[in-house]
């Protein structure tokens, strides 16, 4: 039987992904980086991505700053029953989802591709 490992208390990111959303908060695209991460999140859950966990990821939000009131926490256990940490669930979104909006090219995320792509593909 496989131990299943213990929610997180903090939520980070990949050095790799940093870079990404750095670029979407110094853009002005979000009032802060929280906004952004939770847009990358968003983001994933809208591709399908499904559960797993994310390696490497420094520690950049105490869950209490992150998710203050519970409502990313529940919306997970909702849309991932069978998922028993939540929140490393949310933190392996993110960096998902920041790794779908990176470039190689030095250009900003396109964020309103990624809306208008995400509608697209609900119609």
């Amino acid at each position: 039987m496989a131990v299943e490992k213990a929610d997180k208390k903090t939520i980070g990111i990949t050095p790799a992904n940093e870079k990404t959303l750095t670029a979407l908060a110094g853009a002005g695209k979000f009032v802060t980086d929280i906004d952004a991460a939770k847009f990358a999140m968003a983001l994933a859950v809208s591709k399908d991505i499904g559960s797993g966990a994310t390696e490497g990821a420094g520690t950049k939000w105490n869950i209490g700053s992150f998710d203050n009131d519970g409502t990313l926490k529940s919306t997970i256990e909702a849309l991932y029953p069978e998922e028993g940490a939540p929140y490393r669930l949310i933190e392996h979104l993110i960096n998902e989802g920041l790794h779908l909006m990176s470039t190689s090219d030095g250009l900003l995320p396109d964020v309103a591709g990624a809306i208008l792509t995400a509608a697209d593909q609900a119609k």
